[in-house]
């Protein structure tokens, strides 16, 4: 996103192309889970690129932020002015060290190589979805799934979801599981008029809703 600001409020060192580059000092905490979502904290120096309009008095500011641990693009939650990131890793990385990386909007990025590392966790037996009844296409309707067998109810990790060949389900990668249970908003579309919703964690373990029709 774009930042339009005063130029009273800043102090500009510099309305120039060459910006320094991001530094990411740290990754905290550095290591997860691989069964549960997990909130990180990014230490970072951010120069921010900036063009100053002396014309109209303001500094047009991009502040895209974006964050990567390995392949696995992680949202952006909030940034601190002191340049501490906020992020969360969803239950979706094998066993393993993983680079994290931090990228500016004019592409400059900053890389701490094995800056988190991913240990094996503890995963329910698998997942039974709440009865769905009929729906209309691309109308948002409430889905619960539930984690079953050991370890259900300490279960705080995610499930990718779909619906099958001829069919899209959003979001593909849910919430986190809370307690063992998620409950959250989706949106199905199909050329299918009887459809299922189908649950997989990265473990193995599969969840199937029963058939419902999509209006």
């Amino acid at each position: 996103m774009r930042k339009l600001l005063s130029i009273a409020a800043l102090v500009v060192l510099a309305a120039c192309q060459d910006w320094p580059e991001p530094v990411l000092r740290s990754v905290s905490p550095s290591e997860m889970r691989v069964s549960e979502a997990t909130a990180l904290a990014l230490d970072a120096e951010l120069p921010l690129p900036a063009v100053v309009d002396y014309a109209k008095g303001t500094l047009e500011m991009d502040t895209r932020v974006t964050v990567s641990i390995g392949t696995l693009e992680v949202p952006t939650l909030a940034i601190s002015p002191e340049g501490v990131i906020s992020t969360r890793v969803p239950s979706l990385l094998a066993p393993g060290r993983y680079d994290v990386k931090v990228t500016l909007g004019d592409g400059r990025s900053a890389v701490r190589p094995g800056g988190l590392t991913v240990v094996e966790g503890e995963w329910p037996e698998g997942y039974s979805i709440d009865p769905i009844g009929p729906q209309q296409r691309l109308v948002p309707f409430t889905l619960t799934v539930r984690a079953t067998g050991a370890n259900a109810a300490a279960f705080r990790g995610n499930v990718r979801l779909d619906t099958g060949a001829g069919g899209s389900i959003g979001p593909r990668v849910s919430e986190p599981f809370v307690d063992g249970v998620l409950t959250q908003q989706v949106v199905v579309d199909s050329v299918q008029s009887n459809v299922l919703i189908r649950v997989t964690d990265i473990a193995g373990h599969v969840g199937t809703s029963n058939p419902f029709t999509l209006q």
